[in-house]
């Protein structure tokens, strides 16, 4: 880490954006091996050296106990100009702090949590709705009695309130609070819905955020393999609003429909609510808006200021887009309520109704209601203001998004983030995948074209390589669902560049994949429950299934139909996610997708358990359940369980990992036999060989270089050699495949990535050819990519969004590389054993027992008329 040090002392850049006020700025950080243990080590100050106040959370170690990554809560102080902080080592405690704040206490009890400074205190209460019961600002209390309220109402107007079950403290420091709420709904018959609020506090001031998370548990019922709205599994709302009453009648109500937009006042006592729609685009009634039947679930374009009666409301203004923030002034004080990405996670309302704000989440004034499918979750980010009556609010500061990101140079060098550099050595191909942010059509723009906004659909990619065909009226709907990781590739260009644009689309896709694309159930079969659903099926339109792929409008008269399946399975995108962001559903999604590649995989699980307990096949299959050698589905399956076990240190899952391994790849296989020069088949073998390549790192990271290690090396340069003799690029075989597209050519970086591996792990003479060839892949791979006039679909930018700058690492790792190590080893691999899947062997175990049970009746026949005949 020489390059980061100066006069003896390591420091981190955070470089900062300008901020209107103090804000407690979060971000996670990479820090070199050995660099720090424990973070009263370290301390975080300004360009004049002086300590700012933060605290820390340790989110990875390395091997020998030292921190990997740190997730960091800094208060930054008010500045009009861009600057930089320094995480320095030597630091301790809060020394001379360059600004004063109040820290948060936490006490609690057995049914209370309480959390304050000298300015205000919240009281949180596990009896209580909402459980935020009492809300207090310089010794005024805010709320009135009963606090925030979740209330649900169903279809048929039933009222529902949430009954907590569990109350604890998530996270305790002088800067930044979390307190963890989980429950369900009482009140009405069978209600499935579960909720998980995280309130977050900050010693800022008295703006609290609420994450609130909506689940339903049950598992659909997916008749023929079919997904679509309708499903008897599916929950189906009125109306679900976070309701906050002021302790005294409002005498004043304020609202300001965006940043920058002039604050209105009313004293009129009426109801009053401003409705979001739809998006407000110029496609804002996209057939992405449909019900079960079919029909459309916007009724305008935009939203509407409506006041009056709620059944009969006069609508006093309308716009296309809002990001509202309401306030009420009563005599102790003021409220003010809004919502993150309010417009684009419509249907939204913020309303006023008596002496209460309400906040619309599944608001009642959308005509269609909201379906939740089975397996489905939603996460809105709520924000709550409590001030006193003369002083403005602070909550248009509070979301303020404050951007904080480590010096590119500092993560690079930490070897923390695999495969990372700053510096690209083709600007073609870095130009290419710049468009996705910087371009007329980026991957912002993109989601004008099918209005991929919505609560289900916001932070997708619009799959528009699906639509090359499409010559019809309306937008083609299909959605992206995570393929090939977009969020990893997007968080190792946020982390590469500082660009908050890639840290933007790597939220918004991570939140939406971990809420949405994965089946949040238990109650389903073991190869579906937990499991992350496949893209848009292949040139036909996302129709009633919306992110879930098979649905009953394309399958007519044909065997179609599935679920969630092992060869869409991305994880490291959303464990780098959690590691920048310390967002905790996102590890949790990523050791959900462990567990459900190994209960997949688990033969005690199914019916032919009685007959064989063995590894049942479906975590290593690739396109057919008879094949099991190389593929996407055994290398995707053996990713996720490396993810697993980076961020939990279980060594189950690196066992796991080890075992399909050992079932899918040989040194001595016979390479020629397994016909990977049929790509149509048989292309993503090369994703498997990738895969090996970063479980070969973890194993060096690790220092065990043991008998596994060197048998999946040797595997690696028997398949590299194959390829070295006999891999072509793909433009020069289109003739072999069914749909000769320019995503053929972005996936030849897959072997130029392989191709870089084997010159890593070689120790027979053929480094250089290895990196001859990395180099050759690379540019045929760009040269013919840009070839197709239709180079600009997402598939393909995806492709060398995730995986182009591997070229750049390996190509400065050869410079800056030393001694080849030395990987001489005594091990006898054997000769190779083929995999048989359970149901093969179970079938094969029953037919042998209906053979020996044939046999014994024909003894037993032939004894008694040898009987018969004495």
């Amino acid at each position: 880490m020489e390059a980061v040090r100066r006069t003896g002392t390591a420091r981190l850049p955070i470089h900062v954006a300008p901020i209107r006020a103090d804000q407690v700025g979060r971000l996670g950080v990479p820090l070199p091996r050995g660099f720090a243990g424990d973070p009263a080590s370290l301390a975080i100050v300004d360009e004049a050296g002086r300590i700012l106040p933060w605290q820390a959370t340790i989110l990875a170690r390395w091997p020998d106990r030292s921190i990997k990554w740190l997730l960091i809560d800094v208060l930054v102080p008010a500045a009009d100009r861009e600057r930089d902080l320094f995480l320095i080592d030597g630091g301790a405690g809060f020394g001379d702090a360059a600004i004063g704040f109040d820290p948060l206490v936490v006490r609690q009890s057995n049914t209370e949590i309480v959390v304050g400074s000298r300015r205000f205190r919240f009281d949180l209460r596990q009896g209580c709705s909402g459980s935020l019961a009492a809300a207090s600002v310089a010794g005024n209390a805010l709320l009135a009695d009963g606090g925030v309220a979740l209330v649900l109402r169903q279809r048929d107007g039933t009222t529902l309130r949430t009954e907590p079950a569990s109350l604890r403290v998530d996270l305790a420091g002088p800067l930044r609070v979390d307190i963890l709420v989980e429950g369900g709904f009482a009140g009405g018959a069978g209600c499935p819905l579960k909720y998980r609020a995280r309130y977050t506090f900050v010693a800022t001031g008295p703006t609290v955020c609420c994450e609130l998370m909506i689940r339903n548990p049950r598992a659909a019922r997916h008749y023929g393999g079919k997904w679509d709205l309708g499903d008897a599994g599916s929950c189906r709302l009125g109306d679900l609003s976070l309701i906050v009453p002021s302790a005294a009648p409002i005498e004043h109500l304020e609202w300001q429909v965006d940043r920058g937009v002039a604050t209105r006042r009313s004293a009129d006592p009426a109801p009053w609510c401003l409705y979001q729609d739809s998006s407000g685009g110029a496609n804002w009634d996209s057939p992405n808006h449909v019900d079960a039947a079919g029909k459309p679930t916007v009724a305008f374009r935009g939203y509407e200021i409506r006041a009056g009666d709620a059944r009969s409301p006069r609508v006093v203004d309308r716009g296309d887009r809002a990001q509202p923030v309401l306030a009420a002034t009563f005599r102790q004080g003021r409220i003010a309520v809004a919502v993150h990405d309010f417009w684009q996670n419509f249907p939204k309302a913020l309303r006023r109704r008596d002496d209460a704000l309400e906040i619309g989440i599944f608001p009642g004034e959308c005509r269609a209601g909201v379906e939740i499918q089975g397996g489905e979750q939603k996460r809105h980010r709520l924000w709550l203001d409590f001030s006193p009556p003369e002083q403005p609010p602070e909550i248009e500061q509070a979301t303020e998004s404050l951007h904080l990101y480590a010096d590119p140079a500092w993560v690079a060098a930490t070897g923390a983030v695999p495969g990372m550099v700053v510096e690209q050595t083709s600007a073609v191909r870095a130009g290419y995948v710049a468009r996705i942010v910087d371009s007329p059509r980026s991957f912002f723009a993109r989601r004008e074209l099918i209005d991929e906004y919505g609560w289900r659909n916001f932070g997708d990619l619009y799959a528009d390589h699906e639509a090359v065909h499409h010559r019809g009226p309306k937008p083609f709907v299909s959605h992206y669902n995570n393929q090939y990781d977009f969020v990893l590739g997007a968080g190792v260009h946020a982390l590469r560049t500082g660009d908050r644009r890639w840290w933007r689309l790597m939220d918004d896709a991570a939140r939406h994949c971990v809420d949405i694309d994965i089946y949040h159930t238990q109650e389903d079969r073991p190869a579906f429950n937990g499991g992350l659903f496949w893209h848009s099926d292949h040139y036909l339109p996302a129709s009633t299934v919306t992110h879930r792929t098979y649905s009953r409008n394309n399958g007519a008269g044909r065997d179609y139909g599935g679920g969630p399946g092992n060869e869409h399975n991305y994880t490291s995108g959303l464990l780098l996610h959690h590691y920048m962001s310390g967002d905790a559903e996102s590890r949790e999604a990523v050791i959900g997708l462990a567990d459900w590649v190994l209960a997949m995989d688990d033969g005690t699980a199914t019916l032919y358990g009685l007959l064989d307990t063995g590894a049942t096949g479906l975590a290593s299959k690739t396109v057919q359940m008879s094949y099991h050698g190389p593929g996407r589905g055994a290398g995707n399956s053996i990713n996720a369980l490396l993810d697993a076990y980076a961020t939990t240190g279980r060594r189950e899952y690196m066992s796991a990992a080890e075992a399909l391994i050992r079932r899918c790849i040989h040194p001595n296989d016979d390479v020629g036999a397994r016909g990977l020069d049929n790509p149509e088949h048989r292309w993503s073998y090369l994703v498997f060989l990738q895969v090996l390549g970063k479980y070969l790192d973890c194993k060096r990271e690790l220092g065990e270089t043991d008998y596994d290690f060197h048998r999946a090396r040797e595997s690696l340069l028997r398949y590299a050699d194959w390829m070295l003799e006999h891999e072509v690029p793909y433009r020069d075989v289109l003739h072999k495949v069914e749909r000769p597209t320019e995503t053929w050519s972005a996936q030849d970086i897959r072997k130029c990535h392989v191709m870089h591996l084997a010159a890593m792990y070689d120790d027979r003479g053929r480094a250089a050819a290895f990196a001859e060839r990395a180099d050759f892949f690379h540019d045929r791979c760009v040269d013919d990519l840009l070839g197709f006039e239709s180079n600009d679909l997402t598939r393909p930018l995806v492709i060398l969004c995730v995986f182009g700058h591997l070229h750049d690492f390996y190509r400065q790792r050869r410079v800056t590389a030393g001694a080849t190590p030395d990987w001489t080893h005594c091990h006898d691999f054997g000769i190779p054993q083929e995999f048989v899947p359970q149901a093969a062997r179970a079938a094969g175990a029953f037919a042998r027992r209906l053979h020996g049970a044939g046999r014994e009746i024909a003894r037993l026949l032939r004894d008694r008329v040898a009987g018969w005949w004495h």
